[in-house]
């Protein structure tokens, strides 16, 4: 397994002004260094001439044991690998996977256009943030060079996402990168039959390139190093991805052994890995079962939730990038979700700022409510009140990230920081004109000591926030 870097180690290598940069201690900025808080290039400008080799050292020695590529220019760039350990709760996992979906080359103009716009413009809120999809991989099915460029024309006209040129043709994927030249494109694929020319192309247009040898790690080793030898490090691995039944059981164990490799220090197979859940249409069931239980379905409508259930279970088995066909809600949703959920870091509670927050346009005869700063917990409540057109107070407690009931138990909720946070916030309820604060049903057992330490009334509102809005218009406050 790699060796997780300390703060003690890096310290030594840190600029003799790193201290005025950050504006923190310079064992606080090694800590942040060693937890990837902050990143080695945004240091480099703050070494002088002299300490520059300690700069060289440092980057070197926090190079993650898996290698990091960039795809993409600009600021919908991608980033893949760069991990360095087999589970997240060691430490965690970076550079959440990009999602790439397909267009074609046989696509007319108008199905092209639309299509790109649904990859575009996909979104789904979620904790204070939206989920969206990263990539667009182009697939020549024409085997027309020319028409191939002219689909990667608009894709790169209309699009600023990064792309995926997907042939193992070196004339189709020539014209490809003369479509796409400066947009820093990933190739696929170079394999045992085009090695030679697609390595020509890599270097020659500077780009990265996917190496695939499907089920054949030894063989996937060997291109590795061939390709390496030409000066080519911008390298992702293909090593197959199995449809269904058992071929997925040896894709998966194919994932498990390359990450391996790479944690433990094999360099030449040290690179992010291309998971393809897009094998999946048009691939024939295993087993009878398997066909008994597609027979209820369109086969288009199996086949993305296979695809789906592969893209999710490869995600949590080091896919760095893959390349799904599907775009109805019931195929994305649960991927995006996914990626989003692996690579947020397990160390850190997803969490909002601590503070009085206003919902609509509340006034003196508005309800005051509170819940934790637990980001699902928090945008949940939020989100079901402002459905309602609630116009009121939201204090979001600091309970370092948990939700209520397990900050109740933990103690992280009680009336003393209850009432720490109302007087941060600046707001006294006794100003209102109901002098009353509204707990979360799951808070009921803090009722009496925060009506003895704050001197307000309270109320005890539902255990589910989906049920507030209703509650409220129930429970009308009155003036005291």
């Amino acid at each position: 397994m790699a060796k997780l870097k300390s703060p003690l180690d890096i310290y030594p290598f840190l600029p003799k002004n790193c201290e005025e940069y950050f504006q923190i201690s310079k064992m606080a900025a090694a800590v942040q260094i060693a937890g990837r808080k902050i990143k080695v290039k945004e240091i480099k400008n703050t070494y002088l001439p002299d300490e520059i080799q300690n700069f060289d050292k440092l980057a070197e020695m926090l190079k993650p044991a898996i290698a990091e590529i960039e795809i993409g220019v600009g600021d919908k760039k991608v980033t893949v690998g760069g991990d360095d350990v087999m589970f997240r709760h060691t430490l965690s996992f970076y550079n959440k996977t990009p999602i790439a979906v397909d267009v074609w080359d046989t696509m007319g103009e108008k199905e092209l256009l639309e299509r790109i716009s649904k990859i575009q413009d996909f979104q789904k809120f979620y904790v204070g943030t939206f989920l969206h999809l990263d990539m667009i991989a182009i697939r020549s099915v024409s085997g027309d060079p020319k028409v191939f460029g002219k689909c990667v024309q608009t894709v790169v006209k209309n699009s600023g996402l990064p792309i995926v040129l997907c042939t193992k043709s070196p004339a189709i994927m020539h014209e490809g990168l003369k479509a796409s030249k400066g947009k820093n494109p990933l190739m696929y694929a170079c394999d045992l039959s085009n090695c030679a020319e697609m390595t020509k192309l890599a270097l020659e247009f500077d780009v990265p390139v996917v190496l695939s040898c499907p089920n054949d790690l030894e063989m996937l080793k060997v291109l590795s190093v061939a390709v390496q030898k030409t000066g080519i490090t911008k390298i992702v691995l293909d090593p197959g991805t199995g449809a269904w039944g058992s071929s997925l059981k040896q894709t998966f164990q194919n994932f498990i052994k390359l990450r391996k490799a790479g944690i433990d220090g094999d360099q030449d197979l040290a690179f992010p890995i291309i998971a393809l859940p897009i094998a999946q249409h048009g691939s024939k069931s295993e087993s009878d079962n398997e066909r008994e239980c597609e027979k209820s379905l369109p086969a288009n409508v199996a086949a993305g939730y296979k695809e789906t259930i592969i893209a999710a279970a490869l995600t949590v088995r080091y896919a760095d990038l893959m390349i799904i066909h599907g775009l109805e809600a019931y195929e994305l949703l649960p991927l995006v979700h996914v990626t989003d959920m692996i690579y947020t870091d397990p160390r850190t509670p997803s969490s909002v700022e601590s503070k009085m927050y206003e919902i609509g346009t509340p006034d003196s005869t508005s309800p005051v409510l509170f819940t934790t700063n637990f980001a699902l917990t928090y945008y949940t409540v939020e989100s079901d009140l402002m459905s309602a057109g609630f116009n009121g107070y939201l204090l979001a407690v600091n309970t370092g990230g948990l939700g209520v009931e397990a900050a109740v138990a933990g103690g992280q909720l009680t009336a003393e920081v209850i009432l720490r946070d109302f007087e941060k916030a600046g707001f006294d309820i006794t100003k209102t004109s109901h002098k009353t604060l509204v707990l979360p049903g799951l808070a009921a057992r803090l009722q009496s000591d925060i009506e003895k330490l704050m001197g307000v009334s309270t109320l005890i509102g539902p255990m589910d926030s989906g049920r507030l809005a209703k509650w409220l218009e129930e429970n009308k406050l009155s003036e005291k």
